[in-house]
């Protein structure tokens, strides 16, 4: 069988991968993109659908003690840890809470936000190329309140991120927010509005646009095993369903679960993160849409994707030993 070559080999179907992938081709690359499965076929399938102009702060590790507790018991919907795991992990913790002190956290997010607020245009772009752009809804997302103390931190937290980075939301009160969301849980205080990301109704129908629109220029997209990546010389080889491949170049765009061990390091101790939601409608199932994408920070539910249903899909992470 013949090999396959071309300038740039990049691993993983995802949503990044596939950006990637229509960028190094639009540079003029021949580019080859790799999964072992579908395209957007696994975190990208089951996702928030959201594009996140105000995520400018990386997710930090807690300081508090009340938020430590609720880690260290398990008891969150946004971590779950394996005990046997702490000896292996320790370190790795260690550097996260070093960089998530207040000062360091706030550097990190100053020169994360140049590259964030660029996220809404460049997916206007890529859509407009696509033909894709009736998958984006631009109505935001909120994230919604139990207690008023939270509340008010976060409120005084978004105007600090409007001041610094530019990034706009609306404040509501209780009673704002029934009126918006009449089918949310009346045990909620309020809301802020983030105004500036868009929502994306079908994470996997964007990526297919994006990837058709990839294989238009001359992209291909193979079935593969990542594991089977080598160094050859100045370059990379690797197998392939249609034969083996090489490339110059390698871009690993995986996902958290893969299990790649070759000179570029040794593979992530973070298992899949699981799309979690949180619905209480007042009223019937049939009648409860949401307006906008909502996120409660509630107790722990699994299900299929629900995005369509305005659910938002929170994403949690296990960290486990690895084997």
């Amino acid at each position: 069988m013949a090999r396959l070559a071309c300038d740039a080999v990049v691993l993983g179907a995802g949503i990044v991968g596939i950006c990637v992938a229509l960028h190094l081709q639009k540079r003029g690359r021949s580019v080859v993109l790799v999964d072992r499965r579908g395209a957007a076929e696994e975190t990208s399938f089951g996702n928030a659908g959201l594009i996140q102009r105000e995520g400018v702060y990386p997710y930090g590790f807690p300081h508090d003690f009340g938020a430590l507790a609720r880690y260290g018991f398990n008891r969150t919907i946004d971590a779950h840890y394996h005990p046997t795991a702490l000896p292996t992990l320790a370190p790795f913790l260690l550097k996260y809470w070093h960089h998530s002190r207040p000062a360091r956290h706030a550097e990190q997010a100053r020169k994360y936000s140049k590259l964030i607020e660029h996220c809404v245009r460049e997916h206007d772009a890529l859509a407009v190329e696509a033909g894709a752009t009736g998958f984006i809804r631009r109505t935001g997302w909120m994230k919604v309140f139990r207690t008023e103390r939270e509340r008010d931190k976060r409120f005084a937290e978004a105007e600090r991120w409007r001041d610094e980075f530019g990034i706009h939301s609306r404040l509501h009160d209780a009673r704002t927010l029934q009126e918006m969301e009449p089918h949310v849980a009346p045990v909620l205080v309020g809301a802020i509005h983030w105004t500036d990301p868009v929502s994306v109704d079908d994470p996997q129908g964007l990526g297919l646009a994006y990837l058709r629109a990839f294989e238009t220029l001359g992209g291909r997209f193979v079935q593969g095993n990542a594991a089977s990546l080598a160094a050859d010389g100045s370059g990379w080889t690797m197998r392939s369903v249609q034969g083996p491949l090489a490339a110059a170049t390698a871009v690993i765009a995986l996902g958290p679960w893969a299990d790649v061990r070759h000179a570029a390091g040794d593979r992530p101790r973070a298992a899949p993160p699981e799309p979690v939601f949180r619905v209480r409608p007042r009223a019937s199932r049939a009648d409860a849409r949401r307006r906008h994408r909502t996120l409660d920070r509630g107790t722990r539910h699994r299900r299929d994707a629900v995005r369509r249903s305005g659910a938002v899909l929170c994403r949690s992470v296990r960290l486990a030993r690895a084997t």
